[in-house]
């Protein structure tokens, strides 16, 4: 099958972080320059933003243990075997 690596989900969550706080940043401006208060220009895009990185590496957290789960498995098994390693 064709998977992907772990590492490059890791890569994919590390290059979305920061356009996920650019875009809070720019929501954030457009929220000051249209007159709202502190509380939404500055409280509403910083929890926007961790919300939507915290749902972006659940996802991409399951897509790599998804990935591995085959592997893992059967190669641990056969490790363990039922024997104490005497």
């Amino acid at each position: 099958m064709n998977r992907m690596h772990p590492q490059t989900l890791l890569f994919i969550l590390v290059g979305a972080v920061p356009l996920v706080v650019a875009g809070a940043g720019v929501v954030a401006f457009m929220f000051m320059r249209s007159g709202y208060g502190i509380l939404v220009w500055a409280v509403v895009p910083f929890l926007a933003s961790l919300l939507i990185v915290a749902a972006l590496a659940f996802v991409l957290s399951r897509a790599a243990r998804a990935g591995r789960g085959q592997d893992e498995r059967g190669s641990s098994e056969g490790r363990r075997g039922g024997r104490d390693g005497v």
